[in-house]
């Protein structure tokens, strides 16, 4: 770097010293034969160098070899500026068909993420809403098991107990109640609006099968024992309004001789049913 320096140095001061020469030259007037006159400029030049070619040949020759020198090596110094120069322009050229391919990469990110944007909120209002119908189906499947009497259930009603009549003197048998009875008190408290209900204990549906045996009357596969009591969640106003009409069927089953003692309750707990009634032969229609 220091040799590089210095030599920049001694070509400078070389440059230096000739351009002062032909300025000198420039600016006298010479003649012929070495003398100054009128000739002025370029054509100074031109009687100076001939006016030093005559005198001093091997000194024009050495200084024209230098100036020719000194000319190539300013040339040769000045193409690596205009590579240099060039260099910018090529790789601007280069930076912006990266710019554009990354702006072309930025725009396929954008749709891409665009487009899971969309899929992420349509899986979002897929499971809301999968939520929401299984919400729906439990609430519903609920209800059902509500009415089937697969649930404890609590609630005010009214409460029935039926009392077989005593045994009467002279063999006359004692008054009983029929299955027909007990099936014809609980459909008046179906029909009054009775939701739930239990004989003896025993969770009972509409389709509850009670049937008259020779040992008693039979619910659902268990024998009964009097006396008979029948609980019905409901309305009690409405319950016992249907209970108390006037030559109705509690009325009746008073005439034969049955004692029933109908009473409001505030809250009645009754239990599930152990099992629901399997059907073997109703199924749903085929769907088309």
């Amino acid at each position: 770097m220091i040799l590089f320096q210095y030599d920049k140095f001694w070509r400078y001061l070389l440059l230096n010293r000739l351009n002062s020469l032909v300025f000198e030259v420039f600016r006298a007037p010479w003649r012929g034969e070495g003398q100054r006159g009128d000739a002025t400029g370029p054509d100074a030049i031109l009687v100076f160098v001939r006016y030093a070619s005559s005198r001093w040949p091997a000194a024009v020759a050495l200084f024209l070899v230098g100036v020719g020198f000194l000319v190539a090596t300013q040339l040769r110094s000045r193409q690596p500026l205009r590579q240099a120069a060039t260099l910018p322009t090529w790789r601007l050229q280069e930076l912006a068909v990266l710019v554009h391919k990354q702006d072309e990469a930025r725009k396929l990110l954008e749709v891409e993420v665009e487009s899971l944007r969309r899929q992420t909120q349509d899986y979002e209002a897929a499971v809301a809403e999968g939520r929401g119908l299984s919400e729906a189906m439990a609430r519903e499947l609920a209800q059902l098991r509500l009415v089937l009497g697969l649930v404890p259930v609590v609630g005010p009603g009214v409460s029935v107990t039926v009392h077989e009549g005593p045994a009467r003197p002279g063999g006359i048998l004692p008054v009983t109640l029929e299955a027909q009875d007990l099936s014809g008190l609980a459909n008046e408290l179906w029909s009054a609006g009775a939701e739930a209900m239990a004989i003896n204990g025993i969770r009972t549906q509409a389709a509850t099968g009670v049937r008259q045996t020779k040992t008693g009357i039979v619910l659902g596969g268990v024998r009964l024992s009097p006396p008979y009591r029948l609980e019905a969640i409901g309305d009690p106003d409405m319950l016992l309004a249907a209970l108390a009409i006037r030559g109705g069927f509690v009325d009746g089953l008073r005439a034969v001789g049955l004692r029933l003692v109908v009473q409001r309750q505030a809250r009645l707990r009754l239990t599930a049913r152990a099992a629901p009634d399997y059907l073997r032969f109703a199924k749903p229609p085929a769907t088309p």
